[in-house]
């Protein structure tokens, strides 16, 4: 059975955050990836380090491999596979790539159907294009971490970092776009993906209402984010939380019923003196029950409702266990290991782990006997330190 992406070569050159993101997306449907790092990451240290460490398992799906693209012997080396590939991607600040020599301009002479995807923070164009950032700063400029905390207080850091993967899911769902009118040009294109840009339409349902009728929403004030009573989080009385989404108005009748306050049911949009009412009312019953005790007896009718799970919790869920979101699958070295599942679903093309990267030049060799090289010639190239 064919993998979706089986025969699509992807270079990949964005080192941290969206890219290794993106990549293992696209390397779970069946792309051939290639993680292309410098020859020798460790002598820099940093962040870049994090990838490899005794508290994971390394990358699934994808192969490593080492290479000095500052020197001329590692760009030669370089432009040998982008001949035949489908995809670059880099996750350089801009105009790196350029200095480089392995940009857009240059990769299309060699190879005018490649898609070529750059990932930053603030895209390849506008004043910001230049400024240093992580996350925290690119969900702050789209307003996002305005918006998150409660009413009054100070903004909260979200629990994972939403721009790196948000921009990592967009940059492959641009890439996929690309390779499909790729189908009907014959040619590739540049995708320009920014991770403030993703994050600011993910935004849109907050910031589309100001932008039509000018009304600013405030932290915690928003109908998702905590304005209401039937929408929220709760704590319960093992100091655990269980988290309310019951919108619709007969899932929040079914919630009233078997809380036993069903007088509220007419009042679920009121505001002022009533909406405290029935937050104070919930408040309190919360606080009577266990966080399963109350799962367990709001599940008795439709009600949407789910415990709050901490992640040593959410990985024994029997839902997430069947959806494979949890999977188990042998590693190279440290046997049996368990790690995050793919999202994907295709009925015809099955998601599974065909094989991992454990360290930044694991298969320099293997890549280069595919492009033709013989030993002695390997053996040369890791002598200058072009290869690592």
């Amino acid at each position: 059975m064919a993998l979706a992406l089986e025969g699509i070569r992807i270079l990949d050159l964005a080192w941290l955050g969206p890219g290794p993101f993106c990549s293992i997306m696209l390397g779970d449907l069946g792309a051939d990836i290639i993680h292309i790092y410098e020859a020798h990451p460790e002598r820099r240290g940093g962040p870049v380090l994090m990838l490899f460490d005794e508290a994971r398992p390394g990358l699934r799906n994808c192969r490593t491999m080492g290479l000095d693209l500052k020197a001329e012997a590692g760009r030669e080396v370089f432009y040998g596979p982008v001949k035949t590939a489908d995809v670059v991607m880099e996750g350089f600040r801009p105009g790196v790539v350029k200095r480089l020599g392995v940009d857009y301009d240059t990769v299309k002479q060699i190879n005018p159907r490649v898609v070529y995807a750059s990932l930053s923070g603030y895209g390849q164009d506008g004043p910001y294009r230049d400024k240093v950032g992580h996350d925290i700063n690119y969900i702050a400029l789209s307003g996002l971490l305005g918006l998150t905390g409660r009413p009054g207080e100070a903004p909260v850091i979200p629990g994972t970092v939403i721009g790196d993967f948000s921009g990592g899911m967009s940059a492959a769902i641009g890439i996929l776009a690309a390779l499909m009118a790729r189908e009907r040009s014959g040619k590739g294109q540049l995708v320009d993906m920014s991770m403030t840009d993703a994050v600011v339409e993910m935004t849109s349902m907050q910031i589309n209402p100001y932008l039509h009728g000018g009304a600013v929403p405030g932290r915690g004030d928003t109908m998702f984010s905590g304005h209401y009573p039937w929408y929220n989080v709760y704590e319960t009385k093992d100091g655990k939380y269980i988290s309310l989404g019951s919108l619709e108005p007969w899932f929040f009748a079914n919630l009233c019923q078997l809380l036993g306050c069903e007088q509220f049911i007419p009042h679920e949009f009121d505001e002022g003196e009533k909406r405290q009412e029935i937050f104070e009312h919930f408040r309190r019953t919360f606080l009577t029950k266990t966080r399963d005790e109350w799962v367990e007896l709001l599940s008795q009718k439709d009600v949407c409702v789910a415990p709050v799970y901490a992640v040593d919790e959410m990985d024994s869920d029997p839902h997430l266990v069947a959806r494979r979101m949890i999977v188990e699958s042998e590693h190279p070295t440290a046997g049996r290991v368990r790690q995050v599942g793919s999202m994907f679903k295709l009925s015809d093309s099955p998601v599974e782990v065909r094989n991992w990267a454990t360290s930044y030049s694991q298969h320099t060799d293997e890549v280069l006997r595919e492009l033709g090289y013989d030993e002695a010639r390997i053996k040369e190239l890791r002598d200058a330190d072009v290869i690592g």
